[in-house]
């Protein structure tokens, strides 16, 4: 038995993959891990605007600045290993992936990021400005490797996807607990499509990897070896159809017994080339439905960018209508405006007045209103605007003034019986000339010296009123001898000569022997005027 002084003990080294010289995604293997992750594991793909090509993610790596599409895959990420994570903001983004990586990367597992003087993973963002976005494209797509490995060890959601696809059954003792079936090869999330296997292979053993219908494709050397290599060798049509056409002219010959006639490495690269030319139709559609969501993108940002520029008009009002009310006090500075205001809508009021045939004592009255407010404004004294009317008998039925009338109640029927016998004289009114009815009795009553003419000359014609005229009293007036004479003369003959009119104490005098009197016609509402004279 051998014994040693001492035991040098010695750890292990790790598989350690020698750097990469790559100056562009495209060359690293990480760039198709992870954007395969995206496509198989998740729906980013589809729902993330500018997420529709291995180029696209690319762009958004290499970009230096916050990129919207780098935002959402982070976002998706950090969901998968923490749902409960509600502020997602692309400020906050290298603070969420710091705090993940303490909480999943911890004691002897070793990671990406892993330290081996130290023992333990390091923060990769730790002394970086700016965090995530301040980072290099290399350190970015190492972050990204990591948190996708994360993902498939301790996302909840992934870990079932890949147990139903590969058809792994936990707590077989309970049936409410089993996973479902295995879904079929057709399936998105079926072990077929789950899986990332190369296309093909060609006669130097190469492989060659495709992840969607884009015409990307990769190419690298046996995955297994440490020396392996990894780059891409089509990103657009015109690549992929030059690539297609290389690997036909290093096809072998056409063998006379068919297939069981070439090597196997011959018969791979036959089954490459043609399941390059049969992706063709596929690429093609990709290809205009990339551009026609492109096309859509570019419209719409052309429509932000006018909007920006034009003035949009609406017919909703921005502001607030500024109401003025004609119980506001006015001040000095809009007192002639509202003045003026005032004028015109008298003005039009008038004319309204007049074209509705109101009648010309309310133009009159209109007319006397803005003569007196212009005679105010001038300073000169305003006029009487009823100097014209002390002729006449001031009634409701002329035009008085609102305030000057007393608005009465309908007369209700009389169930007594000195109303009732009045109600029945009443009925039984005498009637006039022209068949107007007038009062018997009452103060509009027709006295018994007075009778009752239809028109006088000069006097306005209305059916609300007559005319009762009654001979001048003997001692009331002295006329000359003459003047008598002829006077008992025509008593005699019973005619009359002459008389004067009996009206207000402050009438033009001299008018021959007729006096106005209204008589109102019974049922009418208005009020009664007085016929007694002052």
């Amino acid at each position: 038995m051998k014994t040693g002084s001492a035991d040098v003990d010695s750890e292990p080294k790790g598989h350690v993959c020698p750097p990469s010289n790559a100056t562009h995604p495209r060359d690293r293997w990480e760039s198709l891990f992870v954007y395969g992750f995206i496509c198989r594991f998740t729906t980013l793909r589809g729902k993330v605007e500018g997420l529709d090509s291995p180029m696209n993610f690319e762009e958004a790596l290499m970009n230096d600045y916050v990129d919207p599409v780098m935002t959402q895959i982070l976002s998706r990420f950090v969901l998968n290993l923490k749902p409960q994570t509600r502020n997602l903001s692309s400020d906050v983004i290298s603070a969420s992936i710091t705090a993940l990586f303490q909480e999943h990367v911890k004691g002897t597992d070793r990671g990406v990021f892993w330290n081996d003087e130290l023992k333990i993973n390091e923060d990769p963002l730790l002394g970086v400005e700016n965090g995530f976005w301040g980072a290099p494209w290399d350190l970015k797509l190492r972050v990204l490797r990591q948190l996708v490995e994360l993902q498939l060890c301790h996302s909840n959601d992934i870990k079932k996807i890949i147990d139903r696809a590969w058809g792994v059954v936990h707590n077989k003792h309970k049936k409410a607990e089993m996973t479902a079936t295995r879904p079929p090869a057709d399936d998105p999330q079926s072990q077929e499509n789950l899986q990332l296997v190369p296309l093909g292979q060609d006669l130097q053993r190469k492989r060659y990897w495709v992840i969607d219908d884009s015409p990307r494709v990769y190419v690298s050397t046996n995955p297994w070896k440490i020396t392996s290599s990894f780059q891409a060798v089509s990103s657009d049509r015109e690549e992929y159809v030059a690539l297609v056409a290389q690997l036909k002219e290093l096809s072998p010959p056409p063998s006379k017994s068919g297939e069981k006639g070439y090597k196997k490495t011959d018969l791979n690269h036959i089954h490459l080339v043609q399941a390059l030319e049969d992706r063709l139709p596929a690429i093609d559609a990709e290809i205009a439905r990339i551009q026609r969501a492109q096309k859509r993108i570019a419209q719409r940002n052309i429509l932000i960018a006018q909007a920006e520029i034009r003035e949009t008009r609406t017919r909703r009002r921005t502001t607030r209508p500024d109401y003025a009310y004609l119980n506001d006090p006015i001040e000095e500075d809009e007192q002639d405006e509202y003045k003026f205001q005032e004028e015109e809508e008298e003005d039009d009021q008038f004319e309204d007045d007049e074209l509705a045939g109101n009648g010309p004592a309310a133009g009159r009255r209109r007319v006397g209103t803005r003569r007196s407010t212009r005679a105010a404004a001038n300073g000169t004294k305003p006029e009487d605007e009823w100097a014209d009317w002390r002729v006449e008998r001031r009634s409701a039925r002329l035009g008085a003034p609102a305030e000057t009338q007393v608005e009465k109640p309908p007369a209700k029927r009389a169930r007594t019986e000195e109303s009732g016998t009045a109600s029945s004289r009443e009925g039984s009114a005498p009637t006039g000339p022209g068949g107007i009815k007038f009062k018997g009795n009452g103060a509009a009553a027709v006295k018994p010296t007075e009778m009752v003419v239809e028109a006088v000359a000069g006097k306005k014609k209305s059916k609300f009123w007559v005319y009762a005229v009654e001979p001048i009293a003997q001692a009331q007036v002295q006329p000359p001898v003459e003047d008598v004479e002829m006077a008992e003369a025509g008593a005699e003959n019973g005619h009359l000569h002459g008389g004067s009119l009996r009206d207000d104490a402050s009438s033009v005098g001299g008018r021959d022997g007729i006096e106005s009197q209204d008589v109102s016609i019974p049922g009418s509402s208005s009020p009664e005027p007085s016929m007694d004279d002052t």
